[in-house]
């Protein structure tokens, strides 16, 4: 027994030694790329497209409400009791008696009935608002995918900026710990040369410990990133991505320029995806209440009937059948059914007026989010201007300091908190990009420009 949890301890720890050689697969792709996977891929876009072929199916069904319909009949009763029915007196005899009641007994114990009824629709209000509405229903359904897309579009390019910041920050990182390695060296030359205290070489150990740590905290940032960009992407399994762009490549000069939001709200009105779903609610709404209305209007149909009855006194259904047949209009006008269907219509009214406030209040958020993510964005680039500057003022001190460090004016201390400093400075401006991004991100949206409306 014994050697058998050992042989498979050995074996385990062999299959993760060849697990640890193999070379990890990436899927290079570019952020383009990565949003037209998803776009095949991503659950909530594809059951938006089936949303779409639902409303389009609804849509014909609601067409085919007006094709004729051709019904088969048929039935088979069984009379214990013969109908009775009385006549006058006279009914018969002009000179007899118009008090005298006479009864009569009208068909057989067995009947049946077998024929063809043609129904074809002329004029019948609901049904066409009914598909007037469902035509709608159409746009919305592709307004809603156009506001998904734009939606899941967003998140992933966030992720995937979050995946350059990692990277980023790792690649900062890797040389942080060179740099710290080589510090550590310099202060142990000064200790050894006694301008420096054992406390500083302590310092510069802890610096390079920590850099250290930092690198394995990125690379688990990095693969927390994959992660969730492959399940924000729509794959089945697991799929490391690693992204062709890196953080630079997307920040460029933000325009001085200053574009008035007023000229052009109109514009962004015409392009988000929420303004024109509200907008298409609001006419679905009115149709509602159209539809609601014409409860009140009367239906015409052309109706026709082909069969014939039979009757017998004995059970034999078939035979001594009789033809019977007719063609003809039939009008239906509901005059009067208290006051259910008014106040339904009441209610389609006040829905319709909820449905306008609710775009007037879409349509008054345009503005502020145009304005909120262009001053945003002009912010984040400034602040992004500054911090390189920042960063590249430090790197100036760190020379002086080295410099005045080997002519023995500076402390090994001074060096350390220099190198502290700059660190901090260079995390702060892998952020500053990715808020950058994140800022023109949110101001395409506002703008509506996320994704084109051919899409």
């Amino acid at each position: 027994m014994i050697n058998k949890y050992f042989f498979g301890i050995i074996l385990s720890v062999t299959t993760l030694l060849v697990n640890a050689q193999q070379p990890v697969q990436y899927l290079r792709l570019s952020l383009p790329e990565a949003l037209k996977i998803a776009a095949d891929l991503q659950p909530d876009l594809k059951n938006a497209e089936r949303n779409i072929a639902y409303a389009e199916a609804a849509t014909k069904g609601a067409r085919s409400g007006y094709l004729p319909k051709l019904i088969l009949e048929t039935d088979l009763r069984y009379n214990p009791i013969i109908p009775t029915s009385i006549l006058p007196g006279n009914a018969f005899n002009p000179a007899g008696n118009p008090e005298e009641l006479i009864p009569i007994r009208f068909g057989t114990p067995w009947g049946n009935t077998v024929g063809l009824r043609l129904t074809q629709p002329i004029y019948d209000p609901v049904k066409l608002a009914t598909v007037k509405g469902n035509k709608m229903a159409e746009e919305l359904a592709l307004a809603q995918q156009r506001r998904i897309r734009s939606d899941r579009f967003e998140e992933i390019t966030k992720a995937w900026f979050a995946l350059l910041l990692a990277k980023s920050t790792l690649a900062y990182n890797q040389k942080d710990v060179i740099r710290n390695k080589e510090n550590e060296t310099v202060v142990r030359e000064q200790v050894q040369l006694g301008r420096s205290l054992e406390n500083d070489l302590r310092d510069a150990g802890l610096r390079v410990r920590s850099s250290e740590l930092s690198i394995q905290k990125s690379g688990q940032d990095i693969f927390s990133a994959r992660v969730y960009l492959s399940y924000m992407i729509g794959y089945d399994s697991l799929v490391l991505i690693d992204p062709v762009e890196n953080l630079e490549n997307f920040v460029s000069p933000e325009s001085n320029i200053q574009i008035d939001p007023l000229s052009t709200i109109k514009a962004a009105e015409d392009n988000r995806p929420e303004i024109i779903e509200e907008k298409i609610n609001l006419q679905i709404s009115e149709l509602e209440l159209s539809r609601k209305k014409a409860d009140r209007l009367p239906v015409l149909n052309f109706e026709g009937y082909l069969g014939a009855n039979h009757y017998s006194y004995n059970f034999s259904p078939f035979t001594s059948y009789y033809g019977n047949s007719f063609l003809g209009l039939s009008l239906r006008w509901p005059i009067y059914s208290g006051d259910e269907k008014k106040l339904v219509i009441e209610q389609s009214k006040i829905q319709v007026e909820q449905q306008k406030n609710t775009l007037r209040k879409a349509r008054q958020q345009v503005y502020y989010d145009l304005v909120n993510a262009q001053n945003n964005a002009t912010y984040q680039w400034q602040l992004y201007s500054v911090q390189q500057e920042k960063i590249q003022v430090q790197e100036e001190k760190m020379e002086i300091i080295r410099n005045r460090l080997q002519e023995g004016r500076a402390t090994a201390q001074e060096l350390l908190d220099g190198e502290t400093a700059l660190a901090k400075e260079q995390d702060a401006l892998f952020r500053i990009q990715y808020d950058l991004l994140v800022a023109r991100l949110a101001k395409e949206k506002a703008s509506g420009l996320l994704v084109p409306l051919q899409q």
